[in-house]
């Protein structure tokens, strides 16, 4: 099998490295070459380095085209690849949750794989489960952490009692941090396909934008018993559903809340159990799911994965759930919900969160509880 590889970065550079080095220990039934590394700068100073895209394409000895520069040219980068009777295997969170069923059929048409289990990040192997746990059983939740950063930064003011502007000044220098949720989102409404068997739209999912976390919440959270969490989740109610990146309190012995700094998890419900998928965003994990997919390429593996139903998302509106508020004041309203009151700060009971947005310029803060 002959590669080309897209992107230079820190990635690529892991996965050339541990494929010239150990292909014959990874793949050792197979023979791999890479034989094109696309990228703009000549840091091995090796032939294969080149930067005209048209010249892998144009290669019938090119089998399979692994796309790890994740940024705008993906889509149409992916799209040629697959007119051209290539395999391809992506990180592209974009092409993925924006353009797959497009691509899809076209690999479909073209009698080729299109492999995708690392736009999601580290979590090798977790979409052959997915795809198995998907047709088999009823999914009706997932919550995931999808990204550890804003996370640390919880546990840093919760542990040394310190303000959020602190804690992001310590630990964001040398991160990217998404605090729109826009890059959760991406990874969610990928996860959210496979696992609901239809696609969503990125604008259709809501993303709680962090600003500011007052400590008052870490506080309280803490002597509920509960730990606060940036969590995205996707629930599947009544064939409607509701996809959401925000705030949320999580029990103290649940697994999301025990995770170690760069650990990432996927918590999926069925209508008979809860499964746990573990992952990170280091390069080593993700790489593996590269390796992985390769793997099934060679083997034969045949996915022709596209989505059947059509469920309509409503975000988060029109869901029910219990809230952690705190209240400017107290008025009849905020007394019909409440469950607990700690003084202005209130547990509400279950409640549409059309409701809660209705009052929202009478609350200083608010994140939902993850029962």
């Amino acid at each position: 099998m002959n590669i080309a590889i897209l992107g230079y970065n820190p990635l690529s550079i892991n996965l050339y490295n541990l494929i010239s080095q150990k292909k014959n220990i990874l793949f050792r039934d197979y023979d791999i070459n890479i034989k094109y590394f696309y990228g703009s700068i000549d840091i091995f100073n090796m032939d294969i380095l080149i930067d005209d895209y048209n010249k892998i394409i144009l290669d019938n000895d090119i089998d399979l085209i692994i796309e790890l520069l994740d940024n705008a040219e993906s889509f149409d980068l992916i799209k040629k690849a697959l007119y051209s009777s290539k395999n391809v295997i992506t990180t592209s969170k974009d092409a993925i949750a924006n353009h797959y069923v497009e691509l899809e059929a076209i690999a479909i048409d073209m009698k080729v794989k299109l492999l995708f289990s690392a736009s999601i990040g580290g979590f090798p192997l977790i979409f052959n489960s997915l795809l198995k746990t998907s047709m088999s059983s009823n999914i009706s939740k997932i919550d995931m952490i999808l990204d550890s950063n804003i996370n640390n930064i919880f546990n840093l003011m919760t542990s040394n009692g310190i303000s959020f502007s602190f804690a992001k000044e310590l630990l964001d220098k040398e991160n990217s941090f998404d605090y729109t949720g826009i890059e959760q989102a991406k990874k969610l409404a990928i996860i959210s396909m496979v696992s609901f068997n239809t696609t969503i739209k990125i604008d259709e999912i809501n993303k709680y934008k962090i600003e500011d976390i007052p400590i008052e919440l870490i506080t309280i959270s803490n002597l509920l018993g509960y730990k606060l969490k940036y969590v995205a989740s996707t629930y599947l109610i009544d064939s409607r559903l509701y996809s959401t990146i925000d705030l949320a309190l999580v029990k103290n012995d649940e697994i999301l809340s025990n995770l170690k700094n760069d650990d990432l998890t996927i918590r999926i419900s069925t209508s008979d159990d809860i499964f746990y998928y573990y992952g990170n965003n280091k390069i080593s994990l993700i790489t593996n799911s590269i390796l992985n997919d390769i793997e099934l390429i060679l083997s034969g593996y045949r996915q022709k994965y596209m989505p059947k139903n059509s469920f309509i998302c409503n975000g988060n509106k029109h869901l029910e759930e219990r809230y952690i508020i705190k209240i400017k004041m107290e008025n009849e309203f905020f007394n019909s919900i409440t469950e607990k009151n700690l003084d202005r700060i209130i547990v509400t009971k279950p409640i549409l969160s059309d409701e809660l947005f209705n009052h929202l310029n009478e609350i200083e803060f608010y994140a939902r509880i993850l029962d």
